[in-house]
């Protein structure tokens, strides 16, 4: 079984899959030189068998700006399509909204950390989120507790809009990063409202351009992204295998 901190390399001196450990197994990336098809789906094999050889386990290959012919590589390899990640854009400023939320403090965390997994127990990736993995995405660069915006009613956290900045994109470009509410206050329109939040802060950085990403099958999100405006403008796609 791996563990956090194991890597795993294999290279023929040219190309190279480099194996990291997540959540839920392993995580593939390739390094090749070109675009040669075959040369992909040897080191997917290649990546395979190192896992057996390491007693087995999940393995997860994404291909971001995925196309219609993305597919061809990963399941020659062995691997079937997982998910689909959507890239959604707009333009700022948006709509306004008169709700009322403050900045994060490192007091939040707990309160945080009880909605962020209640709202995400289906989610591979924000659900089940420990304090050991908030504290490492506190410490990240992009991180501005201004920018993680929190909603409180009657005396509890009821939601949130954590945003985040890509100042290295050209131009800067503002991210939902993640937007939930707590299933207590469901049915009030607070996503809608908070997203808005969201964007209003990103778009008092001087930012024209937002975007977030949404799971191609979450049908009410995407309800939602599309009446505020948000159109798809590529698509991340996720391939898994588990050897044993």
């Amino acid at each position: 079984m791996a563990t956090e901190s194991e890597r795993l390399e294999v290279s023929d001196g040219t190309d190279t899959v480099v194996l990291t450990t997540a959540r839920n197994g392993w995580l593939v990336e390739l390094r090749v030189e070109g675009d040669d098809d075959v040369r992909r789906q040897r080191l997917l094999e290649a990546a395979t068998q190192a896992v057996m050889l390491d007693e087995g386990g999940r393995l997860e290959f994404w291909i971001e700006n995925a196309t219609p012919t993305s597919d061809r590589v990963p399941i020659a390899a062995g691997f079937i399509h997982y998910r689909d990640l959507w890239r959604l854009e707009r333009p700022l400023p948006a709509p306004d909204t008169d709700l009322a939320t403050r900045a994060f403090t490192t007091a939040d965390e707990d309160a945080f950390l009880e909605v962020n997994n209640r709202a995400f127990d289906w989610h591979p990736e924000q659900g089940d989120l420990t304090p050991a993995e908030f504290a490492g995405k506190c410490a990240e660069p992009w991180f501005d507790p201004d920018g993680f915006r929190l909603l409180e009613i009657e005396g509890r956290l009821a939601g949130f809009c954590w945003t985040k900045v890509h100042a290295d994109e050209q131009p800067p470009i503002g991210e939902i990063y993640a937007i939930a509410v707590d299933p207590d206050f469901h049915g009030r329109g607070l996503g809608r409202e908070l997203v808005l939040d969201g964007l209003a802060w990103l778009s008092g950085q001087g930012l024209r351009n937002s975007m977030l990403y949404v799971e191609s099958d979450n049908r009410h999100a995407n309800r939602l992204y599309e009446a505020l405006g948000f159109q798809r403008t590529s698509i991340n796609r996720s391939f898994q295998r588990i050897v044993r």
